[in-house]
């Protein structure tokens, strides 16, 4: 029974404990069987210690007019084991109900999640030991009903004897009036019987709450184990965030010089902006010149294109460093997430850890109410001991065989009181033990509420760097959306150039060809014109002898015709002088102004002559004479070569002004 009573709150921590995952229903529905099973085993010994005394035990003497105090304390006793007996029945019915509750969950479970069949063997074992436990019990019951008819007898018996007295030994008074001392005697008996039956229900009491107390202080053991082991955790977790706060500082520290890096490395490039907005005016501004210095700007462009690229090779180390940042803002955010959830589990262990102080000081209550009053029941024992002490010092002359039985027992309850006292004693040192633990642990919540709240602390300031980086960041990636725009308006711009330039080289060698073609004719028209020079020139040679021979002949001739003119003239003037002596010299003053319109004639054409200089004075006179007649056709074609010669000028240039006009 010992046994029976000790295992009886384990089994219903187990009943009472929640549902949990299969596996964990599995074991304590193991567990509970194995408790029931040794349940039933005590029941069964129980039941045959039962029986062995409802054998020995005889309702018809009830009968009689004298009933002995031993038959009454087997009935008592008999009695009160069939309680017990019904009790634990209905106690293991109940458990062996919840076992069958619990094994339907899990097959239920099982069935929705198709797991293995290690499980599903293990539910069919529990239910064939469930089915043997049901028909041990049954067998159980239709042995108790057996011997239940005697203890009904025996409650009517008392019930038509004294149902409102305590004693139930008064039945067997009213047979021993006629003799006093008789009568006395068994008086001191049923009294002695009745003490020692209180003795007997006290020391089960006190056993029963020796039994309840060691186990609580078992369980407190281990709860206060448990608290350890979790303080201990929640310590090691406290450090492993104390660390994971410093390295966060230490993040945040690295990323504010990073971000101090980033902002000199805008500023710079604002700078370089700057530079390249200065530069690209003066390109602009350059552009206008691209007709004339297409050399220079072929180095503007180059040096422009360098440094875009310079600037692409920035803007991409930029977004490499904005790509690390945001690789460390979503490292220090999951950081602070973990701090979260580590200041969260923190938050849940105190609150577990109070709320398991509170149960230990309420355990520690009931376990002071509990020890309290078992020194009453001591100080009770106590008293009936020395009751008993001196009933016996009044009964050792009468009867020496119950005295000694009474002094067993009383040395019996002697020791037990001795035991009591000692566990009561250590009650008060575990209670003492118990309340210095709790301190500590308040003392330990309490430095557990301070770093909780420095982590709490500690995570509002990496919760504001994080929120400053995203500012930065965004401010950064603003920068860089700006920058990127410059840098294809600058793209554009160099397109542009670059096109510009292509069409002026396209049109500067459209016309440096128009140009070699023109030289090309001119040069051409050079040689042509030699030639014809070359061939005139011949020809005026040609004719040049052919002059001078005509201008012989015509020389000879004219000297004829002159020396015969002359001679016919001074023929005729002397015949009109002879008629008319006037006429002389009337003919002197016409010849005059012939002759000068003559010599003004010859003076003329003499520029355009080189051939008469080489010859004499004497034949000047008729030598131009004889070239004026010969000279106009050679006169036209100098003129138009000359006029030719100026129109192809005039061309030249028309065409050259037209090409560049458009640009």
């Amino acid at each position: 029974m010992d046994t029976v009573e000790s295992a009886l709150p384990f089994g219903d921590a187990m009943n009472t404990g929640g549902g949990g995952s299969n596996v964990e229903i599995l074991t304590r529905v193991e567990l509970d069987l194995a408790f029931a099973s040794e349940k039933l085993l005590n029941l069964e010994m129980l039941v045959m210690e039962i029986a062995r005394r409802a054998t020995d035990f005889e309702p018809p003497a009830f009968e009689d007019e004298s009933v002995s105090s031993e038959t009454v304390e087997n009935a008592f006793e008999l009695d009160i084991l069939y309680g017990i007996l019904d009790a634990e029945v209905k106690e293991l019915v109940n458990l062996i109900s919840s076992l069958q509750a619990d094994i339907r969950s899990i097959e239920h479970r099982v069935y929705e999640e198709e797991s293995g069949g290690k499980v599903k063997a293990k539910l069919d074992a529990a239910k064939a030991t469930l089915k043997q436990m049901q028909e041990l019990i049954a067998d159980i019951r239709n042995e108790s009903a057996k011997f239940e008819k005697a203890i009904q007898f025996f409650h009517e018996t008392e019930g038509v004897e004294g149902a409102g007295c305590e004693n139930v030994h008064l039945s067997y008074q009213t047979g021993m009036q006629t003799e006093d001392q008789h009568r006395n005697v068994l008086h001191m008996l049923e009294q002695s019987i009745a003490s020692e039956l209180d003795l007997d229900k006290k020391l089960s009491d006190s056993k029963s709450v020796i039994e309840d107390l060691k186990l609580k202080l078992h369980h407190q053991e281990k709860e206060i184990y448990f608290l350890e082991e979790s303080a201990e955790t929640v310590s090691g977790r406290m450090f492993e965030a104390e660390n994971a706060s410093e390295l966060l500082f230490g993040t945040s520290k690295e990323l504010a010089n990073r971000l101090n890096t980033m902002q000199l490395d805008i500023s710079e490039q604002k700078c370089q902006e700057d530079d390249l907005k200065s530069k690209l005016e003066q390109s602009l501004t350059k552009l206008s010149f691209l007709e004339k210095s297409s050399e220079k700007m072929e180095e503007e462009s180059s040096k422009v294109g360098a440094e875009s690229i310079s600037l692409l090779e920035r803007i991409q180390e930029l977004e490499k460093q904005l790509n690390e940042s945001n690789s460390q803002l979503q490292s220090a955010m999951e950081s602070a997430e973990t701090n979260q959830e580590e200041k969260n589990a923190l938050h849940s262990e105190l609150s577990t850890l109070e709320n398991t102080i509170k149960n230990l000081k309420d355990d520690v209550s009931r376990a002071e109410c509990r020890a309290q009053n078992a020194e009453i029941r001591c100080m009770q024992l106590t008293q009936a001991n020395i009751e008993l002490n001196g009933e016996l010092s009044a009964l050792k002359s009468e009867k020496s065989d119950k005295v000694n039985l009474l002094e067993k027992k009383l040395e019996e309850s002697n020791t037990q009181l001795e035991h009591a006292k000692a566990a009561v004693d250590a009650i008060v040192e575990q209670q003492g033990m118990l309340k210095s633990t709790m301190s500590d642990m308040e003392h330990m919540i309490e430095d557990l509420k301070s770093k909780a709240s420095k982590a709490e602390t500690r995570a509002g300031s990496a919760e504001s760097k994080c929120t400053l980086l995203t500012d930065t960041n965004l401010e950064l990636s603003e920068e860089l959306a700006f920058l990127r725009g410059r840098v294809e308006s600058l793209e554009n711009l160099l397109r542009e150039a670059n096109h510009a330039k292509m069409s002026t080289a396209k049109d500067i060698g459209i016309r440096t060809k128009i140009i070699t073609d023109l030289v090309r004719k001119l040069a051409l028209e050079r040689e042509r014109l030699h030639l014809q020079i070359a061939t005139l020139t011949k020809k005026n040679k040609i004719l040049a002898q052919k002059y001078k021979e005509s201008v012989n002949v015509s020389t000879q001739m004219i000297k004829k015709a002159t020396a015969k003119a002359k001679h016919t003239e001074l023929q005729s003037i002397e015949k009109a002088e002879e008629i008319f002596p006037d006429f002389s010299s009337s003919k002197t003053e016409a010849e005059k102004p012939a002759d000068l319109l003559h010599k003004g004639e010859v003076k003329a054409h003499t520029p355009a002559e080189d051939v008469s200089t080489s010859e004499d004075d004497s034949t000047s006179d008729d030598t131009h004479e004889t070239v004026r007649t010969i000279e106009p056709s050679v006169l036209n074609r100098k003129y138009i070569f000359v006029s030719f010669l100026v129109l192809l000028a005039a061309v030249v240039v028309f065409l050259l002004q037209e090409d560049g006009s458009p640009a």
